[in-house]
């Protein structure tokens, strides 16, 4: 394939990043963008000189086109998976695969009958720290894993726009799921989960959460998810703990290195996601996307596989029901 014709659907802060990184990328074509907001989709679409489909099914049938980024609200997931495995489009979409666990396993089973490469963007997968994390713990630099701590906290205001749309643990908690499993090599076998329930009471959904985990192995570790932190701290406070036989990983994801004071509040800009450096997008977000070109256009393997990305769905709603049930819940196969 010497260039991947693409289209992005949902135009919302990470559609436009999509947008704005594939117009920049080589060996890829924009041809087309979506939103449910056709006046905004116009407005972007001039902005960057793509073609506004009006209708999602007719952007699908596109015969010229190979690949689409789909980066709407997570309720919207299933539905345009489906449509994508109906047309034969590869898909790079935006975690989590769905939040309902029943529509997650219906999109793996329609993905493998389809044939098409579907990649689920768990961003920690391209985060240097992360990584360097899984080379460490996966050369056995730190012998085996005994015990680890992770955590995923995300400010107030974040919280408060999704609106209960979706859980904490299924808009952030699977990028940790899916992380430790990936670093460590290890299986979660069981969890146990309890809720704070204060701040967000008027969408029904939970501030936060701590889990309790169970390995394979034999290790344990505790896990804590929330998105209630102060508006006047940082937007994201996360971190990742491992205790081995023989030495220990410690990652930590708060202030980037750098503090900026404005006057009113200090902040810490991001140095890692998506950052332009001299005029182009450059970061883990750039690095997600070109693993998903390189894979559609050389036919190469995806760095998750959608069997990945679905069983961490399934551990944020094993973690979910044990908080309703106030009990541990054993991880069961996910082999479908």
């Amino acid at each position: 394939m010497n260039k991947m014709r693409t289209a992005v659907i949902g135009l919302g802060v990470m559609g436009r990043q999509h947008l704005r990184i594939y117009k920049e990328m080589e060996g890829v074509e924009l041809i087309a963008v979506h939103d449910m907001n056709e006046a905004f989709a116009h407005k972007i679409g001039e902005e960057y000189g793509v073609n506004v489909v009006t209708d999602a099914e007719q952007l699908f049938a596109m015969e010229e086109l190979d690949a689409v980024s789909i980066c709407t609200s997570d309720e919207h997931h299933y539905a345009l998976a489906k449509l994508a495995c109906q047309y034969g489009k590869h898909v790079l979409m935006e975690k989590p695969l769905a939040t309902d666990i029943s529509q997650a396993a219906d999109i793996m089973r329609l993905v493998r009958e389809a044939g098409i490469k579907m990649m689920v963007g768990h961003t920690l997968r391209w985060d240097p720290r992360y990584y360097r994390a899984y080379e460490a713990v996966r050369s056995g630099g730190i012998g085996e894993p005994l015990h680890l701590f992770a955590r995923r906290l995300n400010s107030y205001a974040n919280g408060k726009r999704i609106q209960g749309r979706t859980s904490v643990l299924k808009f952030l908690g699977v990028h940790d799921i899916d992380a430790i499993e990936w670093v460590t090599g290890d299986r979660i076998v069981e969890v146990y989960t309890v809720e704070v329930n204060n701040r967000l009471q008027e969408y029904a959904t939970s501030d936060a959460s701590l889990s309790t985990l169970k390995f394979a192995s034999g290790a344990v570790g505790l896990y804590e998810c929330g998105w209630v932190l102060p508006d006047h701290y940082s937007e994201i406070d996360a971190k990742l703990d491992i205790v081995g036989t023989e030495g220990v990983v410690n990652l930590h994801v708060l202030d980037q290195n750098i503090k900026v004071h404005t006057g009113t509040r200090l902040e810490y800009p991001d140095t890692a996601y998506g950052v332009e450096l001299y005029g182009q997008m450059s970061g883990i977000m750039r690095e997600e996307l070109s693993s998903f070109v390189q894979a559609v256009r050389t036919g190469t393997e995806l760095p998750i596989a959608v069997e990945e990305a679905y069983r961490a769905v399934y551990i944020a709603d094993c973690m979910e029901r044990s908080a309703r049930e106030g009990q541990p819940i054993t991880i069961g196969s996910t082999s479908l």
